[in-house]
């Protein structure tokens, strides 16, 4: 967040008994764009900061009656605890080190220069406004029913959630598309659980994994001595999911010669059991998902282009975790509550971790992170998940990148993140800064594009 936007947000208490100092506080702080509020002595202090929730105090050390060391102690024993500056003469500078032992955020010394002042000022809000979101989203996650099953807050995930609603109430086939790890299986669920098929069954089928002489029979089933060790018949998916919803993943997988005969349960709604001689009708709702591109698939010969144009009517693309960063968190806790059977109230992460999960690209997406934070409570001693738990580190400030001359022996080779660094600054100067542009060829929105060039130091 620029200094702009803190000080629009944050709301300061200025505790101070000297009048002057006081009032040239309030002054140039609300002219710096602050909300200020002042008290003149450490009892008035206190019962301001009772009656209304700051952000930030600037705390006088030395006051007569109630001095700064008691306000401190007393504003620390309350919940919403704002960061704490406290001010201190060159004769209490070892008072003001116990102020920092006692949660003081830091100290400054008289006379105060403003630009010093107002820089301590922002990265005491921005601690304060971390730990009250982090907070919150506990608080959020607390909340979320068990039935529950998608986590989420970014604008990209609730218009997947919005249109999952709107195409849910339908009866139409629906196929979801993204990669590796989204959560399709959840949105499929989410599908079925908007319609009337809800208390029906939901049956699911990775057609990754259906051996290619047997996918006929697991599909639509097979009579008495359809193949040899057919000793009885058996039902097939199809039947299962009748009245319910059948959910088909990785369905460009699928045999085109078992393309064809779905293709004509799709049409009529019948199909006949391996070795069978009549027609078997099913009331089956399909959800079809894929990690490729079926029209890519289509263009190879691998899938079925009148097949893909019955499947694909209502579409749904499931973003990719690396384009909805507002939901990393979010999910983190929501994992970490589940991973330590409901006691992930009493966890926390801290900032750090925070902003190394915040950084990581995760190709893996929402499954790479489970496992992720899985694994760091485990290794964990106590209830914190610390960045030194995480199996990655991105550094809060990218290094410079290798000088210009340097052969390929004299250096480790690049980190991803580098790369990824390199490339964005290259595509802006290829579109002269244009970041419309330089998202569409990246691929990604604009605010995804916006949350790394913060990320890496890149001017936005």
């Amino acid at each position: 967040m620029s200094a702009i936007g803190v000080r629009k947000e944050a709301k300061l208490l200025v505790v101070e008994d000297e009048r002057n100092l006081r009032e040239l506080l309030e002054t140039e702080l609300r002219r710096s764009g602050y909300k200020v509020e002042a008290a003149a002595d450490g009892e008035e202090g206190l019962e301001k900061y009772r009656q209304e929730n700051f952000n930030v105090v600037l705390l006088d050390v030395k006051m007569p009656g109630m001095d700064g060391v008691e306000a401190l102690r007393l504003m620390r024993a309350e919940s919403n605890v704002p960061e704490i500056i406290v001010f201190t003469g060159h004769g209490t500078i070892e008072t003001a080190v116990e102020c920092i032992r006692h949660g003081a955020y830091d100290y400054l010394t008289k006379p105060v220069k403003l630009d010093e002042l107002e820089m301590v000022i922002d990265k005491a809000y921005e601690k304060n406004r971390l730990r009250i979101e982090n907070i919150n989203l506990k608080l959020e996650i607390n909340k979320i029913e068990e039935h529950q099953r998608i986590v989420g807050k970014s604008q990209v995930i609730q218009k997947v959630l919005e249109t999952v609603r709107r195409w849910g109430v339908t009866d139409e086939h629906v196929l979801i598309c993204g990669e590796s790890g989204t959560g399709k299986e959840l949105i499929a669920r989410a599908v079925h659980d908007a319609s009337r098929r809800k208390a029906r069954p939901f049956v699911t089928v990775n057609c990754g994994r259906l051996n290619a002489n047997t996918a006929e029979s697991e599909l639509f089933g097979h009579v008495q001595g359809a193949f040899t060790g057919a000793n009885k018949g058996r039902a097939g998916l199809f039947e299962l999911a009748d009245t319910g919803t059948l959910f088909m993943d990785e369905i460009s997988e699928m045999p085109l010669d078992v393309q064809v005969k779905l293709l004509r349960v799709l049409e009529t709604g019948t199909f006949r059991r391996l070795g069978g001689n009549h027609d078997i009708s099913v009331d089956v709702r399909f959800v079809f998902a894929s990690n490729k591109k079926l029209e890519e698939c289509v263009n190879r010969g691998e899938f079925r282009e009148d097949l893909f144009h019955r499947i694909n009517l209502l579409p749904i693309n499931v973003p990719p975790l690396r384009e909805r960063p507002d939901d990393i968190i979010p999910l983190s806790y929501y994992f970490l509550k589940t991973a330590t059977e409901g006691e992930g109230s009493g966890w926390e992460i801290t900032d750090e971790a925070m902003a190394a999960l915040a950084a990581y690209s995760w190709p893996g997406n929402v499954r790479e992170l489970r496992n992720v934070i899985r694994r760091a409570s485990i290794l964990a001693t106590e209830p914190i998940i610390s960045s030194d738990l995480l199996p990655f580190s991105p550094p809060k400030t990218p290094p410079l990148p290798r000088p210009a001359g340097s052969s390929a022996g004299e250096a480790s080779p690049l980190p991803l993140w580098v790369i990824e660094r390199d490339h964005i600054q290259k595509v802006l100067e290829k579109v002269e800064g244009n970041k419309s542009r330089a998202a569409k060829i990246l691929e990604i929105d604009r605010k995804t594009l916006y949350t790394k060039l913060e990320r890496y130091g890149l001017p936005t």
